[in-house]
């Protein structure tokens, strides 16, 4: 192995004294030549806790190969052992700069940004070892992870790691829970398309979608769970169901919100405009949300609030799918906003976009603002609008 394994490192030179004193024997400087002999000099030195002469090594070796990765590792563990942090940052992340595919630098840069108690950057350096390690659903992955959240007081996050680790069966996670398997247990209803098809076709059962759909205009609060569930996802095999969603004419929604005090005319027109998207869209909460907000100013309060129910059932079917905290948990959505701040769980948690990344296997990672509830990334499973559009091109190809 061609370097040396962190963990045993460290928890070597954390056993020194911070004061101990160090060896300085001479090094030959002249019977050296190669990046690999002043490497391996570099490791019998520090094998032997002399740090100095490790270090100088390591520095002889990048002279001699200015692109030699484990030298500037090395380098990385040997200031970590003489606790200067800064240094150790330093070289690890050169380490990176020459080869950022090595998961053993990123665990090792995470444990000393850990140590200096800089915790978004440990945990921003173990999530890359674990995808690198191909293992960032492991149980070892979350429960770090857990820990880490846990140090920085975030723990809505933290918990939901350690659950994650519990259902993995991490046995330091499942004490976390005093080992009742119901605290741990996922509690979320992901959509199986196929089953979802089954049930919305069997006109006996209270999940036909024709009676779904009239309960769902009417606006009616008692819908169960399962039935919100079969709602939302169902709709996807309806002949008018598009994966996107548009945008109403900004222009005209903001002229009117914006004036201080807009006629009944204008809020008629907008509660018409919409009554025109919301046929094409029947799901957009956007879109309902706006119209009720012109219905209070119509002083028409049963047609508001049957738009805000309708709001809450769709919302309720989302949240019921996942929390979003962990990739494992991500809110599945069967259509995309065409503007990413326009996500339903943004627009209605008050939250701000600060980015987002797309992921392998169509997800989509917000990353959020400062916010009161500690919430920095939220997981979004958009695979099944991309798989629509996927089987409309291949049908389209078909023809």
């Amino acid at each position: 192995m061609f370097f040396i394994w962190w963990a045993t490192t460290l928890a070597a030179c954390s056993q020194k004294k911070e004061n101990q004193p160090i060896k300085t024997d001479s090094i030959p400087l002249n019977s050296l030549s190669t990046a690999e002999e002043w490497k391996k000099l570099g490791n019998e030195a520090l094998d032997s806790d002399d740090y100095n002469k490790a270090i100088e090594c390591y520095q002889k070796a990048i002279e001699a190969d200015s692109n030699y990765f484990e030298a500037y590792f090395n380098l990385g563990v040997a200031y970590s052992c003489i606790l200067e942090f800064d240094k150790s940052i330093e070289y690890y992340n050169k380490a990176i700069a020459k080869n950022d595919t090595i998961e053993i630098t990123y665990f090792s840069l995470g444990n000393i940004y850990e140590e200096v108690k800089d915790y978004d950057k440990a945990i921003e350096m173990f999530k890359k070892g674990f995808k690198l390690k191909q293992n960032p659903n492991s149980s070892e992955a979350h429960y770090r992870l857990g820990f880490l959240y846990a140090e920085k007081s975030n723990y809505i996050h933290s918990k939901a790691h350690i659950m994650r680790a519990a259902q993995l069966g991490d046995s330091l996670a499942r004490e976390f829970f005093d080992n009742d398997s119901l605290l741990w247990k996922d509690p979320f209803l992901r959509p199986d398309y196929k089953q979802i098809k089954l049930n919305i076709e069997n006109k006996r059962s209270n999940l036909y979608y024709a009676k779904l759909w009239d309960r769902f205009q009417q606006g009616d609060s008692t819908m169960t769970k399962e039935e919100v569930h079969h709602l939302y996802y169902g709709y996807v095999f309806d002949k008018d169901y598009s994966p996107a969603l548009s945008v109403h004419d900004p222009k005209q929604m903001d002229d009117i919100l914006k004036k201080e005090n807009p006629t009944k005319e204008e809020w008629e027109e907008l509660v018409s405009s919409f009554n025109e998207s919301i046929k094409a869209e029947p799901f957009n909460c956007l879109y309902l949300y706006y119209q009720s907000v012109a219905y209070d100013a119509l002083n028409k309060p049963d047609e508001s609030e049957r738009n805000l129910r309708k709001i809450k059932c769709l919302l309720t079917a989302q949240a019921y799918s996942g929390d979003g905290l962990l990739k494992e948990t991500a809110i599945h959505i069967i259509a995309v906003p065409a503007v990413p701040h326009n996500f339903d769980y943004l627009f209605f948690n008050g939250l701000s976009l600060r980015g987002q990344s797309v992921e392998e296997g169509y997800y989509n990672v917000l990353y959020l603002e400062p916010n009161k509830d500690g919430l920095e990334e939220i997981w979004i499973d958009f695979s099944q609008p991309f798989d629509f559009l996927d089987n409309y091109s291949s049908r389209n190809q078909k023809k």
